[in-house]
């Protein structure tokens, strides 16, 4: 079954949201782009080999292009079982206090009950913002 325009839009969009997030993270933790640091078990690997973990389970939409509820994280930690830690959220917990502080962590976490509709412009839109941020991330490195 062939996608739709959004289902392509949006894949658009979370490709440079994803890519934004682990240079930003790989710039952060290591001052290069071709390396960075998994914010759950710490170890480091390369871009590539890195993901865009989101704090909150489910990638609900409220979350899903939110830049600071996402960081690096290795398919170990990010993927679901049997491949992964499911996110390893304990881990993940004590990072994002450690980052924003309890309260903050709060308001995170209720955004998972938040709805938010994209339509097509905004994936869009989506797709070139993170493209202008992780441009202006290696332009300014």
């Amino acid at each position: 079954m062939a996608k739709t325009a959004k289902q392509l839009a949006k894949e658009k969009a979370w490709k440079a949201f994803s890519r934004y997030i682990r240079t930003r993270d790989c710039l952060r933790f290591t001052d290069t782009t071709t390396e960075g640091q998994c914010v759950t078990c710490n170890r480091f690997y390369p871009f590539e080999r890195l993901q865009a973990g989101h704090f909150i389970p489910g990638r609900g939409n409220t979350v899903l292009f939110n830049e600071d509820v996402v960081y690096s994280q290795c398919a170990g930690c990010n993927l679901n079982p049997p491949r992964g830690k499911g996110g390893n959220y304990i881990e993940y917990f004590l990072f994002m206090e450690r980052e924003w502080g309890r309260e903050k962590l709060d308001e995170f976490v209720a955004l998972k009950h938040d709805t938010k509709i994209y339509k097509i412009h905004d994936f869009i839109a989506i797709k070139e913002l993170y493209e202008n941020k992780t441009q202006e991330l290696l332009t300014n490195h």
